[in-house]
């Protein structure tokens, strides 16, 4: 069972840390206060203590912090939770649930698992470089980097795509190059005669792409075309025929070592804490050897108790046979 605020707020921060999740669970799991604590809630034996609400506290954001201390209500019932939490784990101790041995399994498990995440966390600030030398591995990769940070050119185009390359289909796109010419309107003739459907449902709106994206005699075709609004020839293409009006053109960019610096400290410290972490996994795993053959008599033994199991299981919900009448 789980005990969580009914304050949507507090439900999308209720985030542990591992430490603070490992110091809470200390913490709470002896139930007593000591001389420095002040106890905010107690009953059935159970204490609720300021210092355990102080840790629970710290999983929070500091802005959901601040609100639970404007709020008396939903701070008390952050401590309700807390109580309610810890008098039911006494209640299963009394109950003797702790010599479960799946439950002390998964209480093992989750020990671990909160230390050993703590562990990734030291190894991955312990990698964090300095300001300083972070700085220079940033300026470095900005310069060993400087093709991802720059944009080509790009055009923004639309066409008339007529599909086929015999003389009906020519035929058909000299028409519309000519009532193009006439003034017609290229977006309408798009959207009615065009074969490339998804830009004839933008007018023939082809967005922005760089040189080279096209095929070569589109590109050459739209090369020729210097300003906003003029239209091209009809131009074949393995497609078929195409009437290309130029729209914009935008020149070659690149983004300033400024622009990027944030990012690229970033992406440097995240890929040095990660290679910390995967760096001592892999030392731990070079240290172990593991036993093929103990597995194989596991794997062995395990199939033969399922089949034991599942009849005991099946045996357990089998309906009572019918009384005989009197």
């Amino acid at each position: 069972m789980a005990f969580c605020l009914n304050s949507r707020l507090l439900l999308r921060a209720w985030s542990w840390t591992p430490l603070s999740l490992l110091a809470c669970t200390l913490s709470l799991s002896t139930g007593h206060a000591s001389a420095a604590d002040a106890p905010l809630m107690q009953g059935a034996g159970t204490i609720i203590t300021t210092t355990d609400v102080r840790l629970e506290m710290q999983r929070l954001p500091p802005e959901s912090q601040a609100q639970l201390l404007d709020d008396p209500a939903l701070l008390r019932q952050l401590i309700d939770n807390a109580y309610l939490r810890r008098a039911l784990a006494a209640q299963a101790e009394r109950q003797g649930l702790l010599q479960d041995p799946v439950l002390q399994h998964l209480l093992l498990s989750t020990r671990e698992n909160l230390l050993a995440e703590a562990e990734l966390q030291r190894l991955a600030q312990a990698a964090r470089p300095d300001s300083t030398a972070l700085e220079k591995l940033a300026q470095s990769a900005y310069k060993a980097e400087s093709e991802r940070f720059q944009t080509p050119a790009r055009t923004r185009a639309r066409h008339i795509l007529v599909k086929g390359k015999d003389a009906a289909a020519h035929a058909q796109a000299d028409k519309l190059l000519a009532q193009l010419r006439a003034g017609g309107d290229f977006e309408a003739l798009a959207r009615e005669h065009s074969a490339d459907p998804r830009s004839a449902a933008q007018g023939g709106d082809l967005g922005f792409f760089p040189k080279g994206q096209m095929v070569a005699s589109f590109d050459a075709a739209l090369e020729k075309l210097k300003n906003p609004g003029d239209l091209s020839g009809v131009v074949a293409s393995q497609f078929g025929f195409h009437m290309i009006r130029l729209e914009e053109r935008q020149p070659a960019s690149s983004q300033s070592y400024d622009e990027v610096r944030e990012q690229l400290r970033a992406e440097i410290t995240a890929k040095l804490q990660k290679n910390a972490r995967t760096q001592a996994l892999e030392r731990l795993r070079t240290q172990a050897e593991g036993d093929a053959d103990q597995l194989q008599s596991f794997i062995a033994t395990q199939k033969q108790e399922q089949p034991a199991a599942s009849a005991a299981d099946a045996a357990a919900v089998q309906p009572a046979a019918p009384k005989a009448a009197p």
